[in-house]
């Protein structure tokens, strides 16, 4: 099939946030998984996101019909454009995709969604997640430190202990 005429269907689907009623359609050309050629690259603003719509429409689709997709997804790279074009700063077209799709790929990449309901729960957790292995290498930092004093307070109470000893012996005057 024509690449171009692939995308159209996608983007059909995008509009109207449906798969079309023509069952043989999907079954003869939407059900056919192959790698998309990167020329959606140079799809308008305008195209780009009902393109990403349908694509997530039809591998939700997929999913439910047995293909798991997972990590292979389309669907990341093209959403990875629309964030870097500018077209979803809010983010509410990837909670859209976040709440729609199965594969925890869709569409940010992170593989694992960590319980979030929305995309924006999983922001929250990532920014905690950081939060808290900074403070656990800040702490880690600290118990070195601690470590490193008390291992030199020890070793100037021994050398102190032997310097008197030393007197006493007459070692030293």
């Amino acid at each position: 099939m024509e690449p171009t005429l692939y995308f159209d269907y996608l983007i059909n689907i995008g509009n109207s946030n449906q798969l079309p009623d023509d069952r043989e359609l999907i079954r003869n050309v939407l059900s056919r998984r192959f790698a998309l050629p990167t020329s959606w690259v140079c799809l308008k603003d305008e195209e780009l996101i009902p393109f990403f719509k349908g694509l997530v429409i039809l591998e939700e689709y997929w999913f439910s019909h047995g293909e798991h997709i997972g990590s292979t997804t389309d669907t990341k790279f093209v959403y990875n454009e629309i964030h870097n074009r500018g077209l979803d700063d809010s983010y509410a077209l990837a909670n859209w995709a976040f709440q729609l799709s199965s594969n925890p790929f869709v569409p940010l990449d992170s593989g694992n969604r960590h319980g979030a309901k929305t995309v924006y729960e999983l922001f929250e957790w990532e920014k905690a997640y950081k939060e808290r292995l900074q403070k656990e290498k800040e702490d880690s930092f600290r118990l070195k430190e601690e470590k490193k004093r008390l291992k030199a307070e020890a070793h100037a109470e021994r050398l102190r202990i032997k310097e008197q000893r030393d007197k006493e012996l007459g070692y030293k005057k």
